[in-house]
């Protein structure tokens, strides 16, 4: 049976929901554990019945989660990419590599971890 706990934070920023829900599944020692809320209200809940520790990691957890920002929030965006929006950045990727390697000193491949890893980058610096 599911377990909720209530969570007052005196943070003044949202936190960014990807990153929070990351750590608060590793400080619930729940991969299933969900939280929720708006500033400075939160409820988590687990699949089972909270201890003291993990009540006071997941605060510590909330309150230190970092901002959600215009550029965090871009990040997300592409981590979540559907499948075409990838493909798309990935098909450019293969004509880049096609060029690099036809120039007179060849490049070497752009593999598609670093193609995604340079959009996602590029996303936290706009």
């Amino acid at each position: 049976m599911a377990s909720y706990h209530i969570f007052a934070s005196t943070r003044t920023t949202q936190p960014d929901p990807v990153a929070l829900l990351a750590v608060v599944r590793s400080a619930a020692n729940d991969p299933g554990c969900a939280v929720g809320g708006i500033s400075p209200h939160f409820t988590a809940k687990k699949a089972a019945v909270w201890i003291a520790s993990e009540i006071a990691a997941v605060q510590t957890a909330i309150d230190t989660a970092p901002a959600l920002t215009p550029q965090r929030q871009a990040q997300n965006a592409v981590d979540a990419f559907p499948i075409e929006c990838q493909a798309l950045v990935l098909a450019l990727i293969d004509q880049l590599n096609i060029i690099r390697a036809a120039l007179p000193s060849p490049l070497p491949p752009i593999t598609p971890a670093q193609a995604l890893g340079a959009v996602r980058a590029k996303a936290g610096q706009l």
